[in-house]
């Protein structure tokens, strides 16, 4: 349920070369689209008698994951209202099931719960994707909604909720609810956060590395505003487990298909 585009480098990437090679391509796995990746999409899309753009869209996401084990979950902060009837719905239609959290003083802790209920029911986690607001690049938000725009007490008060939102000031207080999800993983799994400019604040580069080591797996995050759920707008900033980077974390899943 996303779309990837030839000139993508990404941990969908990554994920896109495996289902691949599960139909038979024989990728080298690298997590960067390019002609051959393209060229196996191409192949895939006409075997299923799908218009072959050599574009990963919702529709050839679901021919390739039919067969998997692996689960891409979504959680939707619905405490904004906007993202209930806009966000949600567009993943609705995209053909995901979306987790929906609304306002709620201990959102980190319901979030894990319940992705763990999908997962035990669908596999192991391929892609965990949080659409939620940014902050201003200072938080990825679960089930606080919009605070940008909140001043004085009335923002102080929300702040205070911050077991419903993930940043670096707050992080070893929530770290041991958010570490439960790690044996959920697929080992080639990832996260993702759709909050808008996250990927560019320093601090909040920090707090994503911290993720990625606590799950040892990828966790991405655009850098300028994000206007879509099935894409990011712009650059992205990926933090990678142990410091590492794209090249090296592919190379473990480099010429298998698992």
């Amino acid at each position: 349920m996303f779309i990837i585009k030839r000139g993508e480098h990404s941990p969908r990437v990554v994920l896109l070369q495996i289902m691949l090679n599960r139909q038979g391509a024989e990728l080298t796995v690298d997590g960067i689209f390019g002609r051959r990746t393209r060229a196996a999409v191409v192949s895939f899309q006409a075997s299923k008698h799908r218009t072959p753009t050599g574009v990963l869209d919702p529709a050839t996401w679901a021919e390739l994951a039919a067969r998997t084990s692996e689960a891409l979950i979504d959680v939707v902060d619905i405490g904004d209202p906007m993202l209930a009837t806009r966000e949600a719905a567009e993943l609705r239609q995209a053909g995901s099931d979306p987790i929906e959290l609304g306002g709620m003083c201990n959102g980190i802790t319901q979030m894990v719960n319940d992705v763990i209920r999908r997962a035990d029911s669908t596999g192991p986690i391929a892609l965990l994707r949080i659409t939620g607001h940014g902050n201003l690049g200072r938080w990825m938000t679960v089930s606080v909604g919009d605070v940008a725009h909140l001043q004085g007490q009335e923002y102080e008060v929300i702040a205070g909720e911050y077991f419903s939102y993930i940043d670096l000031d707050h992080f070893d207080e929530v770290s041991p609810i958010l570490g439960r999800l790690k044996p959920y993983f697929a080992n080639f799994g990832s996260m993702e956060h759709l909050g808008c400019s996250i990927g560019s604040r320093p601090n909040s580069r920090k707090m994503m590395k911290k993720l990625a080591d606590l799950w040892n797996v990828p966790v991405s995050a655009g850098i300028p505003t994000q206007l879509h759920v099935l894409h990011f707008d712009g650059a992205v900033f990926t933090a990678y487990p142990s410091g590492g980077t794209l090249s090296g974390w592919s190379r473990q899943f480099r010429n298998v298909c698992l």
